[in-house]
């Protein structure tokens, strides 16, 4: 099996609770420095005075509703909370990252700026091929982690997340993948994690089993999800706390930043000053390499477009402004294609600028 030189791979199998177990022992350093950060990051950067017994206050009623629509990624989360030797409430704050930052007393969305792609065919071999940049808190590239999961039941899966973390993107063995954009409404509150969607996603058969969880609400947050299977199908999902909106290629390449483009959904969007104009930039460098590369997209057009510096520092490969204090800098933490034909996901560790892809395959 492949490694990558710079990023963990670890396989875990078994049931939920043995999965959480493996990977909270292997990564245990790794998963409490991640939370710690995580966690003082979320309070000191908040508008109100925050610490975190109130944050969890605030939080837990989450936890409930994830029991009983994720019970055995709640329990994947008891073994990886077992097994590394953090509280479980960190963990659970741990992954529901991308739905704290949701909170609207909480500005700090700018940080959230992924671009993600996917191509119906890559023009050289047939291949689908699904991918994206990764950008994130700087602090967070030192957690960087790729799972190669063979649960008891349904498909295994290879995914890209953080120490302590269930799941950020991926993809699995019955050929879907997937990519994901933060989206920031207004309609939020109980609901999915996102953490918990990307798993169930990657735990499906089929393209049809994928989307169910993605489009059923609640969700604790917004997200766009990317999903596409080897066959060549392709189906982007724009929610919002309560809605959805679907889109699909028109021709043979689809892509999405941080902004709302569904005409349903603009009343409920929140619009932040601080990353509204990166996402808005970003997508046009993204329409212009679709249309400029047009039937040529393939993983070495792909890896260009990761490399895509305009309106640089906001740029698709993101870098943090000289004026930022290193506590707010924000980066592509990794770039990633996958290739759902073959199995295989190329990753960077950072900016694609300038650090190599390396594949891993399940």
């Amino acid at each position: 099996m492949s490694e990558h030189p710079e990023i963990p791979v670890i396989d875990l199998s078994g049931t939920p609770s043995e999965i959480g177990t493996a990977h909270g022992e292997a990564q245990r350093e790794r998963v409490r420095k991640c939370a710690d950060r995580f966690i003082s990051w979320v309070c000191d950067g908040a508008s109100i005075a925050l610490d975190e017994e109130s944050l969890w206050e605030k939080w837990k009623p989450q936890l409930a509703f994830s029991e009983s629509v994720a019970p055995d990624l709640v329990e994947e989360m008891h073994g990886i909370a077992r097994g590394s030797g953090v509280a479980f409430e960190r963990v659970f704050l741990l992954n529901s990252m991308l739905d704290l930052v949701g909170f609207h007393y909480l500005p700090m969305a700018q940080n959230f700026g992924c671009t993600t792609f996917a191509t119906v065919t890559d023009a050289d071999s047939g291949r689908t091929l699904i991918g994206q940049t990764y950008d994130m808190p700087k602090f967070l590239r030192e957690s960087l982690l790729i799972l190669r999961i063979r649960p008891a039941e349904g498909p295994r899966q290879l995914v890209f997340t953080f120490a302590g973390i269930v799941g950020a993107c991926g993809f699995n063995d019955a050929g879907l993948g997937l990519s994901i954009n933060f989206l920031s409404p207004l309609d939020t509150g109980i609901g999915r994690l996102h953490s918990h969607v990307v798993r169930q996603i990657l735990a499906s058969d089929n393209l049809a089993d994928a989307l169910t969880s993605p489009a059923v609400p609640p969700r604790a947050g917004g997200a766009h999800y990317l999903v596409a299977h080897e066959g060549g199908d392709i189906v982007s999902l724009e929610t919002t706390g309560k809605r959805m909106e679907m889109f699909l290629p028109e021709g043979n390449a689809i892509g999405h930043t941080n902004h709302y483009l569904g005409t349903t959904l603009k009343d409920v969007e929140l619009v932040r000053e601080s990353s509204i104009g990166s996402s808005l930039a970003r997508y046009a460098a993204l329409q212009r390499h679709m249309r400029v590369h047009g039937n040529f997209l393939n993983i070495d057009s792909l890896k260009e477009l990761t490399r895509d510096h305009a309106s640089h520092p906001r740029s698709i490969c993101a870098h943090p402004p000289d004026t930022v204090l290193p506590q707010q800098a924000t980066c592509t933490v990794a770039a990633i294609i996958q290739d759902l034909s073959e199995r295989a996901m190329h990753i960077t560790n950072g900016c694609a600028c300038e650090n190599d892809y390396h594949a891993v395959r399940l």
